[in-house]
Formats: structure tokens, sequence, C-alpha cells
């Protein structure tokens, strides 16, 4: 009986999403990147599959409790009231209804030379990368690279250093020279996108992190949306297998989900059940934090963390311990220890404080769309884009003010470019 409660409390939130998906789909004009209609579409996805795992390949996985459904339902919810607010703001400003998807580019001239020169410096940079990547192995004492790498970066001591901070940029310089080649589609562009995501997969790899494709993906899928005419579906399923079977290669030389001495068939079953477990498990690790109470230590420990370590710098702070990005590992009963976008701020300071946050989010992100929308540039074309990447993590764990110190990368690689672009096409003016 018990379990036949279980099934239908998920079945009835499985549709209040699904009514809540198409509710947001009619309201933000069938625009399927619209950030309400992305992320209710997200937690229905996660929540349906969650729905059929449970009865396939994760058949031991715990059942949600009611608790859980609210927080996840009222959460989806905050976000989309802060979109609508936004954009009821920029409907009532645009009474034309001028506000859609466009192929046509603003009128900015993005410097060739300039994106050479930033696509050298990640080029330059990667065999110095490279090198620190291998002194973090040497320090795991693990015999095999990958593994060793991963783990020292993930729970030990050592870090990459400086050179951490091309990983973003490569990510950056593949977006700015995907953006020019959807407007300027010659051989010249087709090889400067190539070899960029070639280099932002090769940081990727050696970061250890498979987290690092959703943001090689997000960059596309976002770029894409905002600049092409006629959005198509079929246009963007062949991106998701490329990335799935990044994902499952990846997954088997990181020896997690597969290992290169297995069987074919073995490797699938494992792949497939780890997979699976990346996609669901984070929600059975929100219910059982829940069902805990889990409190932070001391306020803000999860979501102010990048302030209290500035403030730690700087001497302010001298008796609270810094917190850590990584969580330990629980059991439901596979194991896990990514807990959805919820936990850090329900933990800190409860769920009211989690609700008001996602709604801020999707207010933000719905600015920034119809921004990206309206003036066609490149500037809130990246921020959007970048910005589809925590959202379509969500459903894993926090990517928005846990990684404040990536987005602030992201912002200072956007307005120096655009600073240093907006000065090299000045002086040519000039010239001419």
């Amino acid at each position: 009986m018990n379990e036949l409660n279980n099934i239908l409390i998920e079945l009835i939130f499985i549709l209040l999403h699904f009514f809540l998906f198409l509710f947001n789909y009619t309201i933000f004009k069938k625009r399927l990147f619209s950030p309400p209609v992305l992320f209710s579409l997200v937690w229905l996805v996660i929540l349906f599959l969650h729905f059929v795992f449970r009865f396939t390949i994760l058949s031991q996985l715990f059942p949600l409790h009611l608790e859980t459904f609210l927080v996840l339902f009222f959460g989806t919810v905050s976000f989309s009231l802060g979109s609508f607010l936004v954009a009821s703001s920029f409907e009532k400003n645009n009474p034309e209804n001028n506000i859609q998807v466009s192929s046509k580019h603003s009128s900015l001239q993005i410097s060739l030379l300039l994106r050479i020169i930033f696509l050298a410096i990640v080029i330059i940079g990667l065999p110095f990368y490279i090198q620190a990547a291998y002194r973090v192995f040497l320090a795991s004492n693990v015999d095999s690279f990958f593994v060793g790498l991963r783990i020292e970066l993930s729970y030990g001591d050592e870090d990459i250093g400086i050179t951490k901070y091309l990983t973003f940029l490569s990510f950056f310089v593949f977006a700015i020279n995907y953006y020019v080649l959807l407007s300027q589609k010659n051989n010249l562009n087709k090889w400067l996108v190539a070899i960029s995501f070639i280099i932002a997969l090769t940081y990727s790899v050696f970061a250890t992190g498979r987290t690092y494709y959703f943001i090689i993906l997000s960059l596309y899928l976002g770029i894409k949306y905002l600049n092409t005419k006629r959005f198509s579906i079929k246009k963007y399923i062949w991106p998701f297998l490329v990335f799935t079977l990044i994902f499952i290669l990846v997954g088997i030389v990181y020896n997690k989900g597969g290992n290169k001495e297995n069987t074919l068939k073995e490797n699938l079953h494992s792949t497939s059940e780890i997979t699976a477990v990346y996609l669901v498990s984070s929600l059975n690790a929100l219910d059982l934090e829940l069902g805990k109470n889990v409190k932070a230590k001391y306020p803000g420990e999860n979501t102010l963390l990048f302030f209290i370590k500035v403030l730690h710098s700087f001497g302010f702070i001298t008796n609270t311990k810094e917190g850590t990005l990584v969580s330990e590992f629980v059991f439901v009963p596979y194991p896990t220890n990514v807990f959805t976008i919820y936990s850090p701020y329900i933990k800190d300071f409860g769920k009211l404080y989690a609700w008001i946050m996602i709604g801020l989010f999707g207010a933000l992100h719905t600015w920034i769309f119809y921004k990206a929308l309206k003036k066609k540039n490149i500037r809130y074309t990246l921020y959007f884009s970048f910005l589809v990447y925590p959202l379509l993590m969500s459903f894993f764990q926090d990517q928005y003010v846990s990684l404040l110190s990536t987005w602030l990368q992201a912002i200072f690689y956007i307005e120096l470019f655009l600073a240093l672009n907006n000065v090299i096409t000045y002086k040519k003016l000039k010239q001419v």
C-alpha cells in the first residue's frame, strides 16, 4: 500500500510539472529556450526519469517523500514567477511585440586578430596546464594518470595552480568563434571553431570533471538558438548524441562507470547505471537531507562561501572555518555526493530562502534572455549561453552561487574582449 501511495504521489507531481511546463510554454510564446520553459522542462524530465529508473535500471532507488516533491515544485513555481515578472515588464515596454528570435547579428564587428590572439593564449597555455596536471597526478600516488588526477583534484590538497583559469578561457574562446561563424560562414571561421572546440575539450579532459562538457554544450545550444532564424528540435539531437558518447567514453577513461579492461557488454551495463545515478540520485540525496533536517555549521557556509573566502584572505574572518564545494557521499542506496540546486540554500537559511533565490535566478535569466533577443549582440548572447549551464545542472547541484568565482571569470573575459575589440575596430574605422 505504501508503494502504491509513493507511485501516486510521484505521478501527481510529474503531471503538475507537465502542466507548469505547458503553461510556461504558452505564456512565453513557445520559446523552448525561454528560461522558465527550459527550467520546468528540465525538472519534468528528471522527475519522469526518476520514476522510470526506480522500476528499471535503479530498482533499489529509494522513493521520495512528499516534502521533497513540494520543495521541487514550489522551486519551479518560484523560478517561473520571477521570470514572469521580468517578462511582463519587457512586454509592456514593447507593445509592438517586436521581441523575437532572429538570425540577424548586431552591427558590431568582431576582430579576427583578437580572436586569434585569444585562441593562441589557450593553445600556448595548454602544455603548461598539462604539466601542472602531471604534477598533481604524481601527488596522488595512483598508477592510472586520469584516475589519480581526478582523485587528487576532487579530494586531495594539490591544485592545478594559476593555469586552471585557462580552462574557462578556452570555453569562452570557443563561444566567441562559434558566434562569429553563425554570421560569417567561411573556411577560416570553421577552422577556428574546430580548433577552439578541440582545445576546450582537451582542457576539459585534463580538468577531469564531466560537468565541464555541459558548459561547452550549453554554449553551443544557447548561441545557436539565439542566432538561428527557425528553431528545429532535430538540429539539437545530434549534439546531445555526441555529448552522450563523449560522456560515456570519458567515464571509461576516468574509471567512472566503465573500465578499459571490461567487455563492451559490461561497460554498457555499468555506464547505463552510473548515468542513471548521475541523473536522478541527487533527488534522493536532497530527500535524505530534508529528512534529517541537515543545517549548515554556521550561517552562509554554503551559499556565501565565496565571500567568506575573500574575507578570510584579507584577515577579516579568523574564527570561521572555510567550507568546501565537495560534499560527502551518501547512499540512496547508490553512492552520490550531489544534492540538487536546493540543498545549499536550504541548509544555510531554509526553504523560503531557497525559493526566493530560485525566483531571483529566474528573473536574472529572463532579463538577460530578453536583452539578448532584443539587442541581438554578442554580450547578452554570451551571458545567456553561459547561464544555460547552471540552469541545465539545477537537477544535479547548485552552480550559481557555488561557482560565483567562475561567473566572475566569465564577466571579466567577456568585458575584456569587448573592450579590446572596441579599441581595435575604432582604430580601423579612423584609418579608413
